[in-house]
């Protein structure tokens, strides 16, 4: 099946996507696509704008931040899956990378996308309830943490606002009595 028509827009930093949020509140974020493209095929969503984020590398990293690990929203998959930072700190996030979709999925979806689409079949959710990690918001008044518990509120549905992005994931390393 075919989208519906709609307008691409590309962001090339946080706050051009937050200008375009603002100015086009019915608008869809795309990071890696492979949540929503299937769904306007499907048309059950059929959005009038589409941002795209794909290009703001700013969010594309993993770094270990003390006692946390801290995943942009456009890490992909891959990313997660073979990062050292990740393998070593929390391997669990690691090994439930490894079994998200195929290769071209892994390379191309994003640890951001998968959360923020909040599909209770994908394999994120759960890893990210157990490992008591936070998700971080941008908007244009600003940064908020939400916890796990707090950032999934339902099906396909999270605590995100309209004009908010995700823009990071803080994963607390857990202690050596784990496991």
């Amino acid at each position: 099946m075919i989208p519906a028509p709609f307008e691409y827009h590309r962001a090339s930093s946080v706050t051009e996507a937050l200008q375009l949020l603002t100015t086009l509140p019915e608008a869809k974020l795309l990071a890696g696509g492979h949540s929503l493209l299937p769904m306007m095929k499907l048309r059950l969503v059929s959005p009038t704008h589409v941002v795209d984020l794909g290009r703001i590398e700013a969010l594309r990293f993993i770094r270990r931040d003390g006692q946390v690990v801290v995943a942009g929203a456009l890490a992909t998959h891959w990313m997660v899956e073979s990062s050292d930072v990740v393998r070593g700190a929390v391997p669990l996030l690691a090994e439930t990378a490894a079994k998200i979709g195929d290769v071209q999925v892994r390379n191309a979806g994003t640890i951001g996308g998968s959360l923020a689409h909040a599909d209770p079949a994908a394999d994120y959710p759960a890893a990210i309830l157990a490992l008591d990690a936070q998700m971080v918001a941008q908007s244009p008044r600003g940064r908020r943490t939400i916890p796990a518990g707090e950032f999934f509120t339902g099906l396909f549905s999270t605590a995100l606002a309209s004009d908010e992005i995700l823009v990071e994931v803080r994963i607390p390393v857990p202690s050596g009595a784990t496991g």
